[in-house]
């Protein structure tokens, strides 16, 4: 197993404080490589972007 270098702790913690300063709940999950990392954070992307659509969505009701 490859350690993480300090940036990439530093953004992974970034991210994290992120979603806790916006009330968002979230899993930690370990990165195996660089390819499962991607795959991740384009899973996370495409979740927050179905999450952004719903608020969007429930605005409009109200």
């Amino acid at each position: 197993m490859k350690r993480a270098s300090p940036v990439q702790l530093r953004q992974a913690l970034e991210v994290a404080n992120t979603l806790v300063k916006h009330g968002i709940n979230f899993v930690c999950i370990p990165v195996i490589d660089e390819a499962d990392a991607a795959n991740l954070a384009s899973q996370a992307a495409e979740r927050l972007e179905r999450m952004a659509l719903i608020a969007e969505a429930q605005e409009k009701r109200t």
